[in-house]
């Protein structure tokens, strides 16, 4: 693909310079070259997200594409994101993949995922896979991994992709859902154990009652057997890091564990013996609830589902909540158990993520001020609309290019020693002002204020500058 690479810079910088679009024969008389070989290299840079193309009429019609830079989303993604290619080497890791496998980011250039050091990634079935997504086939798998000396499981998705040079790769992205696996064993493992414990009470009983007529002391015994053993299932609950209850068949709780007393805000005799739906579930909810619970009594099946609570406090929670039925040894439904996990802070946080979000997208689209970002190279990386008041240009016309694409020679010199200033004497969290001219799009000198601020990454190096640009009102410029 290197051989192709002058060949594709100088498609896309005709497209760039035609942003209403160019077809086949247009650009193979602009740059020189057959039409059946510029079809092969739009094909290319069309599948590598290069280019994109409409069919207006019977012609074919090839624009630039409007890239939004994924690397800088990749970090604020709660699963761990890796980007491998066809030799299983790391192209691109998040943070939250660099501290699962306790490797720094900028350690992955060149290494192999069969490489990195922790038994997980050792795991032959999650390599073989990578290969089948190697060969254009998109899988969601669940591994059961060690992290850290301790049995994990994925959901883990594994997206072919293509790079930008056209070569093939997959994308994982691996969701740890150990806590839900765990939480579904932990409710098969009580509801096995509960009705064990029905089975052996009941047997017991039966030999109590024959007994009973024989021996008064025989029984008594078999009581303190009973006891002992509903202590014991008591206790097993009671470690439980989950809400745990058991209802019969009209919904009221017979048990409850201690963290589902924490949960509800109240003591066993608040409710033992109560409808659990009646007294705690929120009343605009309280309907759906209890269907489920018929459900559930009637058909056996279980249910996964969220709803709110109100404690006696008057405190409101939400509680995601796994339901099964309880069955007796001839297969007889007889009750519910409930495990729940108090979600409240998990969704309040979440809710607060997407409105920030929400709020500063609107904020950097809506402002008169010209909003940028440039990498270590002074090549732009994001531009607002408010660029196009100042410039006549769009942020397409910035993306992707070099800051002195803009300016006059005069004032980049300007520029860059104010720059050279800021890097030795290393301002912390300052914005540094300019004022300085820019061109317009028709190479007129427009007159700016421009605050940037430089950005170092944690090794102290320059990786970048951000900043606002505002247009000056009353100064006169001549073209330089």
């Amino acid at each position: 693909m290197e051989i192709y690479k002058e060949e594709h810079r100088l498609i896309k910088n005709l497209l760039k310079d035609n942003p209403r679009g160019l077809s086949v024969t247009d650009i193979s008389k602009k740059i020189g070259i057959n039409r059946n070989t510029v079809a092969k290299y739009l094909e290319i840079l069309r599948i590598s997200g290069h280019v994109e193309m409409e069919s207006i009429g019977t012609a074919k019609v090839y624009f630039l594409s409007q890239r939004i830079p994924v690397s800088t989303l990749l970090d604020f993604s709660s699963d761990n994101i890796v980007v491998i290619d066809s030799e299983h080497k790391v192209i691109q890791a998040n943070d939250r993949f660099a501290e699962l496998v306790n490797i720094p980011k900028k350690d992955f250039r060149d290494r192999r995922i069969d490489d990195v050091p922790i038994s997980m990634l050792s795991n032959r079935t999650l390599i073989e896979k990578i290969d089948e997504g190697l060969k254009g086939k998109e899988l969601v798998e669940i591994f059961d991994l060690i992290v850290k000396n301790e049995l994990c499981f994925f959901k883990t998705k594994i997206i072919p992709s293509t790079f930008d040079d056209g070569e093939a790769g997959v994308t994982l992205i691996m969701e740890n859902i150990t806590e839900d696996v765990n939480s579904h064993n932990t409710l098969k493992e009580q509801q096995e154990i509960l009705e064990n414990r029905v089975s052996e009470r009941t047997a017991e009983l039966e030999r109590s009652n024959e007994l009973l007529k024989k021996e008064i002391t025989e029984r008594k015994k078999a009581e303190e057997r009973i006891l002992e053993e509903n202590t014991k299932a008591q206790t097993y609950l009671d470690v439980a890091g989950v809400l745990i209850i058991v209802l019969d068949e009209n919904q009221n709780c017979t048990l409850i564990n201690k963290k589902g007393l924490e949960i509800l805000e109240c003591a066993n005799e608040d409710i033992i013996g109560k409808n659990l739906n009646d007294n705690f579930i929120l009343e605009s909810e309280r309907n759906d609830v209890h269907e489920r619970c018929c459900r559930i009594l009637n058909d056996g099946c279980e249910i996964n589902c969220e709803s709110h609570i109100i404690t006696p406090t008057g405190k409101e929670k939400l509680i995601k909540w796994i339901n099964a039925s309880i069955k007796d040894k001839n297969g007889n439904i007889h009750g519910i158990i409930v495990s729940g996990q108090d979600i409240s802070e998990q969704r309040r946080i979440e809710n607060e993520l997407k409105e920030s979000e929400q709020k500063y997208r609107l904020l950097a689209d809506n402002t008169l001020d010209s909003i940028w970002k440039m990498d270590k190279n002074l090549v732009f990386t994001y531009a607002n609309p408010a660029t196009n008041l100042i410039t006549d240009l769009g942020p397409e016309d910035f993306i992707g290019t070099k800051l002195h694409d803009h300016f006059p020679e005069s004032e980049m010199k300007k520029m860059m020693e104010i720059m050279s200033s800021s890097m030795e004497h290393r301002p912390d969290g300052n914005f540094t002002k300019m004022e300085t001219v820019i061109y317009d799009t028709k190479r007129n000198l427009v007159p700016i204020d421009i605050y940037a601020k430089m950005l170092f990454d944690e090794n102290g190096d320059f990786c970048g500058l951000q900043g606002t640009t505002r247009k000056r009102t009353n100064v006169n410029t001549s073209h330089e």
